[in-house]
Parts: C-alpha cells; sequence; structure tokens
C-alpha cells in the first residue's frame, strides 16, 4: 500500500490502515490504530504535448529536390578542329556581324559549345575565364531565334532567356546581343535590369523575344505576369556555380516553377563542377552533356604569369604597392582586388597621395554607377580599377552578410544604418575589361574559384597579362591551399615568388607609414560620403531638379573635390633619386605634367610655335638664293 502511496505526484497526508487478520469484521473497529504516513515525491514535471513537427515549405521543397532522378551525364573530351564560324552553317547575317566585331577565329570553348547547342544538347561547359563563353552561347541562340521566327505561329512572350548573377554582366551580355542582332530588326531583345520599377506599363507591354536578366528581376515580372515564361524554349544560365549556390537557392526555385516541362538548357562558368546538385537536377530537363576541353581552367604560362609576394605587415604590403606603380614596375591598366569596402576606400585615398589617380567598384554603389566605371575604364580614363567583391564563388559571403544585418537590428534601431549590399553585384565574375595588363589582389582571396575569376579579368582571349598576389602571415593558409589546388588543375607549379628587398624602399615606407596614420575611419567616411554626392549629380533622375534649382546644383559641385590627407609634407609623391634601388638607377621617374595649367593664351602660342618650327624644318620655305 506506502508503494502505491509513494507514486502520488503531489505532497499530501494519507492513513494508511494495517494489513487484516483473517477472521477480522468487513469494518475496522474504532479501536484499531491508524498509522500516519507522510509522502514527500519528487517535482511533477507537466506533461509533454505530443506536437506535431511541422515541415516548412523549404525542408519539403529540399526533400523532394533530393529524391529527384538526375538525368543521364555524358562527359565529352573535345578535341580542337580548328573550324571557322562559317563551318557551322550560320545565317548569313549572323556571320556579318561577327566579322564586325573582329572575331576570326573560334576559341575551343566556342567549337564545342556552339556545335552542340545547334544539336538541341543540355549543356555544362566549364572553360577559363576570357575564352568567349559569352558568345559561344550567344551565336547558337541568334540562330535558333531566326529559325523560330519562319514558324511563329502569333504566341506573345520571350522564347529565350539568360540569368546571371550580376547586373554588370547583364549589361555586358546584352550589349553583345545588340550587337549581334544588329543586321536582324525583327528580333527584339530587353534587359530587365535597366527598366525602371516605377514604370509598370512597360513591364506589363513587352513583347521581347529574347530577355538578359538577374533572377531577382525575372521574379519581378513574374510577379506581374505569370504566364511570362510560359514561352520559354531555351535556358541559358551564365556563372552557373554561383546561381546554383545557396545565396540564390529560393530564387531559383521560384523561377522552375514557372519554366515549361520541356526546354534546352545550357549552364556555363570558368568554375562549373561536374557534379549534380539537387539544383542542376531541377533545371535539367534530360540528358546532359558535359565539356572536358584541353585547356586549363588558367591560361598557359606563356600566355599568363602569376606571382606570389609574401610581406610581414600590412604597412609593408601598401608601401611595396606604391613602389611598384612609382617605379614604373607595373604599367598599364591594372584592377586591385580587396575584401572589403573601406580597403577600397583607404586605398584609393593612399594612391591619391602619391599621385595615382584610381577608380572605385564595389556593392554599396548603384548598378548605373558601377557600369559608369567600367565604360570609363574600358574608355582609358582611369589606368587603375580597385574593387572588392562580396558575393564570392560560392555566395557564402552574402550569407555572413545578410546574418551580420539581422545581428545588427537591434543596433540600427538606435540610430546607425546598416549599409546595404547590391547583391547583384560583382566585379570578378565574367566582366570584360577592355586590356587589363595587370590584376593585383592586395588582399589574398580566401578561395580557389575567388582566385581564379579574379586572375581571369586579365590575359583574355589571345593577349597576355600579369598576375601579382600580396600575402601576409595571416593569409598563409589561403595561399598554400589554393597553391596547392591550382599547381594540381595545372599540372605544373604556377605561382612564381616575387622577390623584393625591402631595405631598399624605407624611404617608402616612411612616407606610406605617414600616410597611413593621417587615413582614420572619419576620413574614409568623409571619402564615402564625397562618393555619394558625386553619384548623385551623375543621376538621371534628378537633371530635371538641378535645372529647375541651379543654387543646389552650385553647392553640390563645390562639395564634390575629392578628399586629400593632410600631410605635412607637400612632395610625398616625388620619387627623387636616393629612393631609386641601385638596379634601377638611370631611369627617368619623373611624374608627367597631367596637372600643368596653362595661362591663357598659351596653348595657342604653343600651336604657332610648333607651326613656325616645323616650316623652319621645310628646305621648300627655308631654300634662299
Amino acid at each position: 500500500m506506502t508503494d502505491e502511496i509513494v507514486k502520488k505526484k503531489k505532497k499530501s497526508v494519507k492513513f494508511a490502515e494495517e494489513p487484516k487478520k483473517e477472521g477480522d469484521a468487513t469494518f475496522p473497529s474504532k479501536k484499531q490504530a491508524k498509522k500516519v504516513v507522510v509522502t514527500e515525491e519528487a517535482p511533477v514535471q507537466p506533461k509533454k504535448r505530443k506536437q506535431k513537427q511541422r515541415k516548412t515549405n523549404s525542408e519539403k521543397r529540399m526533400k523532394l529536390m533530393e529524391s529527384l532522378v538526375g538525368p543521364n551525364v555524358e562527359k565529352v573530351e573535345f578535341e580542337a578542329e580548328n573550324k571557322t564560324f562559317a563551318d557551322f552553317g550560320l545565317d548569313e547575317r549572323i556571320l556579318k556581324s561577327i566579322g564586325e566585331l573582329g572575331w576570326e577565329k573560334t576559341t575551343q570553348v566556342q567549337e564545342s559549345i556552339i556545335a552542340l547547342a545547334l544539336e538541341n544538347k543540355n549543356i555544362m561547359g566549364r572553360a577559363r575565364t576570357g575564352s568567349g563563353k559569352t558568345g559561344a552561347f550567344l551565336i547558337p541562340l541568334v540562330q535558333k531565334l531566326i529559325n523560330d521566327s519562319q514558324f511563329n505561329d502569333g504566341t506573345v512572350g520571350p522564347s529565350a532567356v539568360i540569368i546571371a548573377p550580376t547586373k554588370e554582366l547583364i549589361t555586358q551580355i546584352y550589349q553583345l546581343f545588340q550587337r549581334l542582332i544588329k543586321p536582324l530588326p525583327f528580333l527584339q531583345a530587353i534587359n530587365l535590369c535597366d527598366v525602371n520599377e516605377e514604370e509598370p506599363s512597360v513591364w506589363i507591354e513587352d513583347r521581347s523575344h529574347f530577355v538578359v536578366t538577374t533572377p531577382g528581376k525575372l521574379l519581378k515580372m513574374i510577379s506581374l505576369r505569370p504566364e511570362y515564361c510560359s514561352q520559354i524554349k531555351y535556358v541559358v544560365m551564365d556563372e552557373a556555380d554561383l546561381l546554383m549556390s545557396f545565396g540564390y537557392e529560393q530564387e531559383m526555385i521560384q523561377i522552375r516553377a514557372k519554366l515549361p516541362t520541356f526546354y534546352q538548357c545550357i549552364m556555363t562558368s570558368a568554375t562549373l563542377k561536374d557534379d549534380m546538385t539537387t539544383l542542376k537536377k531541377l533545371y535539367m530537363t534530360g540528358p546532359v552533356v558535359t565539356i572536358k576541353l584541353t585547356e586549363g581552367d588558367l591560361p598557359n604560362a606563356d600566355q599568363l604569369t602569376q606571382y606570389q609576394l609574401t610581406c610581414q605587415s600590412d604597412e609593408e604590403r601598401f608601401a611595396i604597392l606604391i613602389a611598384l606603380f612609382k617605379l614604373k614596375l607595373i604599367v598599364g591598366r591594372s584592377i586591385i582586388f580587396v575584401n572589403t569596402i573601406d580597403r577600397c576606400y583607404k586605398l584609393m585615398l593612399i594612391l591619391r597621395v602619391f599621385g595615382l589617380k584610381s577608380s572605385i567598384l564595389n556593392s554599396t554603389m548603384p548598378a548605373n554607377s558601377r557600369c559608369h566605371v567600367i565604360n570609363q575604364f574600358n574608355d582609358g580614363h582611369y589606368q587603375i580599377v580597385i574593387a572588392s567583391d562580396v558575393s564570392d564563388a560560392d555566395g557564402s559571403k552574402l550569407v555572413e552578410a545578410a546574418t551580420a544585418e539581422k545581428s545588427e537590428e537591434g543596433t540600427s534601431k538606435k540610430g546607425k544604418k546598416n549599409t546595404q549590399l547590391d547583391k547583384e553585384s560583382g566585379v570578378s565574375r565574367g566582366i570584360d575589361f577592355h586590356h587589363v595588363s595587370n590584376v593585383v589582389n592586395f588582399d589574398f582571396p580566401e578561395t580557389t574559384d575567388g582566385y581564379i575569376h579574379r586572375v581571369g579579368r586579365t590575359a583574355r582571349g589571345f593577349n597576355k597579362g600579369t598576375a601579382l598576389s600580396f600575402c601576409t602571415p595571416p593569409e598563409l593558409p589561403f595561399l598554400e591551399k589554393i597553391q596547392e589546388e591550382v599547381n594540381d588543375q595545372m599540372g605544373r607549379k604556377v605561382l612564381q615568388p616575387y622577390e623584393f628587398r625591402i631595405k631598399e624602399l624605407d624611404t617608402f615606407l616612411l612616407r606610406t607609414r605617414e600616410a597611413l596614420s593621417k587615413c582614420t575611419k572619419g576620413t574614409i567616411k568623409k571619402a564615402r560620403l564625397k562618393e555619394i554626392r558625386q553619384e548623385l549629380m551623375r543621376s538621371a533622375n534628378l537633371q530635371s531638379f538641378f535645372a529647375k534649382n541651379e543654387r543646389e546644383k552650385l553647392l553640390m559641385q563645390t562639395d564634390c573635390h575629392p578628399v586629400m590627407l593632410k600631410l605635412n609634407s607637400p612632395a610625398i609623391a616625388d620619387v627623387t633619386p636616393y629612393m631609386v634601388p641601385e638596379a634601377l638607377r638611370g631611369m627617368d621617374f619623373s611624374a608627367p605634367n597631367r596637372n600643368r595649367r596653362y595661362k591663357p593664351g598659351q596653348k595657342h602660342r604653343q600651336k604657332l610655335k610648333d607651326k613656325f618650327n616645323r616650316k623652319k624644318k621645310d628646305p621648300l620655305k627655308t631654300f634662299k638664293i
């Protein structure tokens, strides 16, 4: 009886009767003694209700995608046959456009993809950066649109869509497509990244055959026109490894739900892997052909020279970079990659102190401003571009940025505003910078894919280039990992050590230290505000406002002068003979007179003087009898 009482869940007092003996009456007598038993039990634990584990929509989608059966994958080892564009049976108007572009012969990736795409194959093409992948999928696409136009049944909607992760890459693809269809006025194309979201009529009334877009812009169009992608026959994904990563997972799943059941799919990238992930299974609608080219992920050593320079400190890294530019060891157009946005502005201010003009590209800038900087660089207005990439090869940086924003929501409510990063921005992927001689990894990349895409901005096509990567002791693990993987891919040692005697750069080191001491966080913030004002001055939407408010425009113009570090030595940018190492002495390191101010009439007098000198050298005009 006591055992049963102990099992009670509450603390209570019970009267326990003694066991009855044989012969006792049914009712106990009053004289029988009763024992008082006090039982103290463990604290009562509330009953756990059985809650049904509700699976979220994303978990259901992932389970469904994992259960998908992957398509048959056929690996093709391609051998170049040195075909010309005329050998593929292309339309004469396309050949005319190719001739105007100056393309004389096909590259390996173009020769392989064009032939397979014309046979309606689903393709996964991996080729090194600058090998002509954009032309490889655009040329057969134009040919197919010409063929489809002959049997048009009056359906409204695009037949082909190209999806890329960044707005800069979308703009580049769209411009190339416009040049290819110049002799074909009946084909219409649209770049959704250029369409103003405040004009819904443009989105609704579009009747283009060809669409170039980012995932976000395409979902915007689908929200306005749910049946927009119902007539799609051809889907191309450039930089597909980034689109297939978790940074774009939800968007790509939503887009696939709006696509038809069957279509031709082409995926290209310099770092695309052969494994069939869940998203690749979802997008591929039939057998897949993966192309394996004989060329490596990077150009050969005779086309691309790669160096690695080890520094002991960040201060030493700045000093060596300044010395390389001032001593003309780096000549030509150069792209400098850093890992953060603040480093962009810090490096720009330091270079400006030493008389080196540069421009900036980062994910906080509007898309129009980024495209404007790229066009100015390609036109020769700048020789140096400083770029930072928040979105790396696998999209992890985007996730880190998103989690950082969420963690800082509490602080932002107190008055601090978080910086909005443009997810659809990127410089190291796909952008065709013209005639880039050098790529400098000022901050060493963290992944092999990131290194390949950065270095791929130079030595594009059949041009030559140089890549220089700085490395400090904290970055040595990244160097060892990337060096091992790149050497395995190329089959030889690629990264060569760049030896530099830092003792011969003592003066550069002292001057750089002085400049870095003046480059504070407040100065960097001021430089970023100046950049925003310059973007406002270039904004097309504000031109009408400035036309009505001359005073506001004048104030903005006077306040848009570049930020300069306040240094005690005004001649810090000059290269004196004692600063030059012994091996380089005898060369002219004086800065060109690009900032020379002419007096009124001096330019005209100089022209007259040149004319007189030419006349003086002419023997027919100076001959005397």
